[in-house]
């Protein structure tokens, strides 16, 4: 079955189309919203990264070292590897007694640029300090060096520091560790597979406090607020992550990852949202989740119109000239049935 959700343009002909799934979470595991299979399994990617911090605050390592919320905010975020955010990063490596070279994320030209399709000067130097992931290891780093654990091989599936991260990320989108598949990220560290229900039932518990207990709900907070507060850490100039944060009126944090994947916490709602392009597309996935959002009613037709680039985005040719677009077209359904897909 195709699950088409974007059509893309080429003058007035519908020349391909991308499909996907995507489903709506209550924090107490109702399905309020689905379009395609809500139980379609694959991998967190980026969108993992908020849930990667949770052993970095729960075991005091945050504290000790005395991590900002735009440091906090960093390490749950894929940033654009600007000059200050290679400081934000450079930071927290002097803090826990570390340097660049100790992480082993690798350089990739920073995604300001790709995102806003710019050309690096020439003769630029680029180090893994500007890498959108540095911050996920600069926290994990933390992590090892807070429990003298080693750091050569902190990317290691079995090594305690990502073991510890499985437990965790198991426990907010209450899915058994066991159950959880094991990949390669694009920056080496294990990533994680699972239903799009239970990522987007781990995002709605990040935004709501009263669904799990005191302690974690400090925690979740803590995370969640810090992204709240820093958007432009979260992504950056020119990224879907950060320009919804920043137009949208009710509170939400957003988290993308690789492959088509998006997630969104909404804090007045209490709800969290997974949406996944089947063929993992880039351009698709902004268009797919911001008409979830439309329709569920959390940005209004005057926020569309300011994030018209995301949602109608415009296909140019190499002349610069105009040639097409992308458009969502698909119809979430409702779900009235409470305590689905557990």
């Amino acid at each position: 079955m195709f699950n088409k959700v974007v059509e893309v343009y080429r003058g007035d002909i519908i020349e391909s189309s991308h499909c996907g799934h995507c489903v709506v979470v209550s924090a107490e595991g109702k399905i309020l919203y689905q379009f395609g299979d809500p139980q379609t399994i694959t991998y967190l990617r980026s969108s993992a990264k908020p849930f990667q911090v949770i052993p970095i605050i729960e075991s005091g390592a945050a504290h000790r070292f005395k991590f900002s919320n735009e440091e906090i905010a960093i390490i749950s975020g894929s940033h654009n590897g600007r000059d200050h955010h290679a400081k934000v990063v450079q930071n927290i490596l002097d803090k826990i007694g570390l340097s660049e070279s100790d992480l082993k994320c690798g350089i990739h030209i920073p995604h300001y640029y790709t995102a806003n399709n710019i050309k690096p000067e020439p003769g630029i130097e680029f180090n893994q300090l500007h890498h959108n992931c540095s911050g996920k290891h600069a926290g994990m780093l933390a992590l090892c060096v807070f429990k003298n654990l080693p750091i050569e091989n902190y990317l290691e599936p079995s090594h305690p520091v990502q073991q510890i991260i499985l437990d965790e990320i198991a426990k907010i989108c209450d899915y058994p560790k066991e159950k959880i598949g094991i990949g390669i990220d694009g920056c080496s560290v294990p990533v994680q597979a699972m239903p799009l229900y239970n990522m987007a039932l781990g995002f709605a518990h990040l935004v709501t406090p009263h669904s799990v207990s005191r302690d974690k709900a400090k925690t979740y907070g803590n995370i969640a607020q810090a992204m709240l507060d820093h958007p432009g850490m979260v992504a950056g100039e020119g990224r879907y992550d950060t320009d919804l944060m920043l137009t949208c009126k009710e509170k939400l944090i957003a988290k993308g990852g690789a492959e088509g994947l998006h997630c969104v916490g909404m804090f007045e709602r209490g709800w969290g949202m997974a949406a996944k392009i089947t063929d993992g597309a880039k351009r698709g996935i902004a268009p797919f989740s911001l008409d979830i959002l439309r329709q569920l009613g959390i940005v209004t037709s005057s926020e569309i119109d300011s994030l018209k680039q995301y949602h109608h985005e415009i296909i140019y040719n190499w002349r610069d000239k105009e040639v097409g677009y992308l458009k969502p077209n698909f119809e979430l359904k409702k779900i009235n049935n409470s305590l689905n897909g557990k």
